[in-house]
């Protein structure tokens, strides 16, 4: 049913021996069992079965995957899968977490003698504490847990600095649920004036609350915060969100290599999860069943 839905919603831009919509389903299947590219082609032969679902009868190689991974549009495909899925459009929530680039030991060494690999990475401070790589944000839904929409940055990028096109993505919805980081007058304003959003906004202490100095647009927020105190407790599900992304879905490293575009990587993950989303409601499952498809 998931490969008769990618078939129906793929569109072509010419033919070619392998169809996008191929294409899709054969990078889905290999993120799904965390097969790499270049074992594609022996774990298609070991499981006949899926080859011969997917209607393969020759097994595209490591660099034609990873040249027409490039060619697709990964955003506008999540944005077919969300048309299916059910969303109510009441809680959304944002947040980051950082993608790591090279090991933890591999970054502190170059960073005393200023050789890094990864012209786009960078340290970025977290939860987990200081991490080298990339900064992953993204938009969900938190009654269905899809993701909305991503952003692939430098981990040294500020959350609030790349939250407004994210914003976007959930103007229509009633409730945007966001940590501390992103508590700032320009967050509020934008939220104000351009969506039809409440913002649940955690305050961040660590600047002080002046009430002589306070903006208008941040001392409504602060009320709302306030009043709306119980519903925070939702924003939770983006960071269940990130833990199924890390550690099922094996977004925690991305190793840098040259000519690796991050947010086709990251993408195709976004996809696969919500492909597995999209399958639970279909078949009426709890919405973060996954350890069963995973594997």
């Amino acid at each position: 049913m998931i490969m008769e839905f990618i078939d129906n919603n793929i569109t072509e831009d010419r033919r070619r021996k392998y169809s996008n919509a191929l294409i899709v389903k054969i990078l889905v299947i290999l993120q799904i069992y965390g097969i790499s590219y270049r074992s594609a082609e022996n774990f298609f032969r070991n499981h006949p079965d899926i080859k011969n679902d997917l209607g393969l009868e020759n097994i595209p190689n490591f660099r034609t995957l990873s040249r027409r991974a490039r060619m697709i549009d990964w955003h506008k495909i999540n944005n077919e899968i969300l048309k299916s899925i059910n969303t109510y459009k009441e809680n959304s929530a944002i947040d980051s977490f950082i993608v790591k680039t090279c090991k933890s030991s591999t970054a502190s060494r170059r960073k005393n003698y200023g050789n890094y690999k990864d012209p786009l990475s960078s340290w970025g401070f977290s939860t987990k504490g200081w991490q080298y790589g990339r900064k992953i944000s993204i938009s969900l839904d938190i009654d269905s847990s899809a993701i909305l929409e991503w952003n692939v940055t430098t981990a040294s990028l500020h959350d609030k600095n790349m939250a407004f096109p994210l914003i976007d993505s959930v103007r229509n919805y009633s409730y945007l649920l966001m940590d501390a980081a992103y508590d700032s007058s320009d967050i509020y304003e934008y939220i104000f004036e351009n969506t039809d959003c409440i913002p649940v906004i955690d305050t961040n202490k660590r600047r002080g609350i002046v009430e002589s100095r306070l903006s208008e647009s941040r001392r409504k927020g602060l009320e709302i915060r306030k009043k709306e105190a119980s519903r925070y407790s939702l924003r939770w599900e983006i960071e269940r969100t990130f833990a199924i992304l890390e550690d099922i879905l094996d977004s925690e490293y991305i190793w840098y290599v040259r000519n690796r575009n991050y947010d086709v990587s990251v993408g195709i993950k976004m996809v696969a999860y919500n492909i597995i989303i999209l399958l639970n409601q279909m078949f009426d499952r709890p919405k973060r069943k996954i350890m069963d498809i995973v594997i």
